[in-house]
């Protein structure tokens, strides 16, 4: 009965909470269709930061990428990295 409870709770949470979508623009361009149930703006940008992290690796010189991370269809934050070599 107590598992049903918390259940009950932690998905009423849930719905309370704004649906963040993070969409790359770039060379491997990816639009999110499912988004991320999270607290706040915080949570989304701390998730975002994961993300650049994530791609960071494969980033070669020359290329450039952007992640916005959007509230629905409000744009909430916005990642860019451009790279160039000069040699």
């Amino acid at each position: 009965m107590a598992s049903a409870f918390g259940t009950s709770c932690y998905l009423r949470a849930l719905q309370g909470m704004p649906r963040y979508y993070f969409h790359f623009e770039g060379s491997r361009p990816h639009e999110d269709q499912t988004g991320e149930l999270l607290p706040s703006d915080e949570a989304a940008w701390a998730a975002a930061l994961r993300l650049a992290r994530d791609v960071e690796h494969g980033l070669q010189p020359g290329e450039h990428w952007s992640l916005g991370v959007l509230d629905g269809t409000d744009p909430v934050f916005l990642l860019t990295m451009t790279t160039k070599r000069f040699r």
